[in-house]
C-alpha cells in the first residue's frame, strides 16, 4: 500500500526515537477541492478499531479507512526541494504530489 524510502525512514525513526514509546506514524490522504490528493503525516498513539495497521521500512503505520484508497501506491520520501530546504514528499507512479506534514 505505502512505501517509505530509506531517507524518509531515517527521519521518521529519529522522530519516533525522540518521542514517547508506543507511537506510530499516522498517514492520511484525501481528495482536495481541485481533485488533487492532499497528504499528511504525524505521530500518534491512538489506534482506532477500524483502521489499518501496516508496516513499511520497519515503521508501524496507522491508516484510517477514508485514507486507504487515496494512499494506495503512495511513496513517502524525504528530499531537498530547494538548496537547504528538505521535506517529506508524497508521490505515486502516475505523477508527483508534494505535501508537508
Amino acid at each position: 500500500m505505502i512505501e517509505i524510502t530509506e531517507a524518509a525512514a531515517e527521519q521518521i525513526r529519529a522522530a519516533l526515537t525522540a518521542a514517547d514509546e508506543g507511537l506510530a506514524l499516522r498517514v492520511a490522504a484525501r481528495h482536495g477541492d481541485g481533485g488533487a490528493i492532499e497528504y499528511g503525516l504525524g505521530l500518534d498513539e491512538r489506534r482506532e478499531q477500524d483502521e489499518e495497521v501496516a508496516t513499511a521500512a520497519g515503521i508501524t503505520l496507522l491508516v484510517a479507512p477514508p485514507s486507504r484508497e487515496p494512499l494506495a501506491g503512495t511513496v513517502i520520501d524525504f528530499v531537498e526541494v530547494e538548496p537547504g530546504e528538505r521535506r517529506f514528499v508524497f508521490y505515486r507512479a502516475s505523477g508527483q504530489t508534494t505535501g508537508r506534514p
